[in-house]
């Protein structure tokens, strides 16, 4: 994600702050083994000259490595479907334990059921009331959690909830009691072999067998 000026200035503070504090140890300690005193002052004034190059330096470069995009950067969408999914987190309270104990895509389909009807929002006033009302049939829960709010919203909202199933697939799967999943196999058809069974399985051709002094013609 791209880190805000705001940002790299306080990662920058907080690295130089940690700097200083282990620098000035070194000194008291490098300095008195080698024989060189100073004092407590000096050993201040040299350690604030350092930090507050150490602070420019660190800065300047943070902000030379943004520029270049040498991270790679997200978009503003990307952003805000990140930020939707630790509000669901932190904010409604969606632990992993609360997501894990949903059935195997229900997540999943939440997610495609917001970007399936978010374009309803793009029609006219009335029908989006109208539609809003009506629980989609892909919905997997109830009504009452059912809540378009807008085009672009219910796309970020889409994208948290399908993050959201794929981070549960992968916590599942590194569970060493992880159930294994088999793919699922057709039943083969059955064999017919008597009359009685074709009637049943195929009423409309129906097979008959009648005694032989009822069929038609003799044998001489």
């Amino acid at each position: 994600m791209k880190q805000s000026k705001y940002a790299s200035l306080i990662e920058s503070f907080a690295n130089i702050a940690v700097g200083l504090g282990i620098a000035l140890l070194v000194n008291v300690v490098m300095l008195n083994w080698y024989g060189f005193q100073i004092s407590t002052g000096q050993n201040v004034a040299m350690g604030a000259v350092m930090t507050a190059m150490s602070l420019a330096r660190s800065f300047v470069l943070r902000r030379v490595f943004e520029a270049l995009h040498i991270r790679r950067p997200l978009s503003p969408f990307m952003q805000a479907v990140v930020a939707e999914r630790y509000r669901q987190v932190e904010q409604e309270c969606w632990s992993h334990q609360h997501d894990d104990a949903h059935a195997p895509g229900d997540l999943a389909k939440a997610g495609a059921s917001y970007a399936l009807y978010a374009d309803m929002h793009l029609s006219d006033r009335a029908g989006v009331r109208k539609a809003a009302l009506i629980k989609p049939r892909e919905w997997p829960w109830d009504r009452d959690w059912w809540r378009p709010s807008g085009f672009r919203r219910d796309l970020v909202k889409a994208g948290a909830l399908i993050i959201a199933e794929g981070e549960k697939f992968d916590r599942q799967r590194k569970r060493p009691d992880a159930p294994t999943v088999q793919p699922a196999v057709r039943p083969r058809s059955p064999i017919i072999t008597d009359a009685q069974t074709i009637n049943r399985a195929h009423p409309a051709s129906l097979v008959t067998s009648k005694p032989a002094s009822e069929q038609g013609g003799s044998s001489a």
